[in-house]
């Protein structure tokens, strides 16, 4: 039973700062989102700092630009979205005052220095699913361990699925734990926070995780068995839909 890793995954999906990222990822609504982990591949951390008001009236138009460019374009493009810009930074004026003040604010404010902003591209069009990054930053965490594959990226569901992480195969669904991950047929994968013994309805299950569609609140929050024993449910122990996993 890893209940510290249960702990560790209710403290991320309570993160408003992170779980606000991902969903705008997902939505394709900015190109990046937070994560605590700083080994990750395409991940840029907080810069140091912006001067004050003051100091930036002072300043020439080319002095603002070079001060501007100094930082990496992924700290730009995480400025600029927080700053509400968006995340190519279309209309910013650096001579504006009130430009300038957004981004400052942003970047004391509202970029916290201990997440990174992570990019990671994609060739779809369509939504970024991100139920495998929500357990890999929990895992991180709890243990303080890259639950990745060779490109830095975590493992994703199928990964999982077909053996290629280092996470145990349950072999009963009986010997299932709080604490416990669970891949949904290969494309899913959650948390397990509780384990339910019904009286008349099969066992159940609630996990946690992110990547489930729906609306942001759907990032982060605890979901168990329907209890409806006459329909089943995807979080019933026995479902042979369900693939279960330890941490070694």
């Amino acid at each position: 039973m890893n209940l510290l890793l249960v702990e560790a995954a209710k403290r991320l999906g309570s993160d408003k700062e992170i779980m606000d990222s991902y969903w705008a990822y997902h939505e394709r609504e900015q190109n990046w989102f937070f994560s605590p982990n700083s080994n990750l591949e395409g991940r840029t951390s907080k810069p140091h700092d912006l001067p004050n008001s003051d100091s930036w009236k002072k300043k020439t138009s080319k002095e603002r630009k070079q001060i501007w460019s100094r930082l990496s374009l992924k700290q730009r493009m995480t400025i600029s979205t927080l700053a509400g810009f968006g995340y190519e930074g279309r209309g910013i004026n650096l001579d504006s005052s009130t430009h300038f003040s957004k981004l400052r604010e942003a970047l004391v404010s509202r970029r916290r220095s201990d997440l990174y902003s992570v990019f990671w591209s994609d060739a779809s069009n369509g939504k970024r699913w991100l139920c495998n990054v929500f357990v890999g930053d929990a895992i991180y965490l709890y243990n303080r361990k890259n639950f990745t594959s060779g490109n830095n990226h975590y493992y994703d569901p199928s990964q999982i699925y077909m053996g290629k992480s280092s996470l145990r195969k349950r072999n009963n669904y009986k010997d299932v734990q709080k604490g416990d991950i669970v891949v949904f047929g290969s494309s899913h994968v959650e948390i397990i926070t509780d384990i339910e013994n019904n009286w008349i309805a099969d066992n159940g299950f609630c996990s946690i995780g992110a990547g489930r569609g729906g609306n942001r609140y759907d990032m982060g929050d605890v979901r168990c068995d329907s209890h409806k024993w006459y329909i089943g449910g995807s979080r019933e122990l026995k479902d042979s839909n369900n693939t279960y996993y330890s941490i070694l």
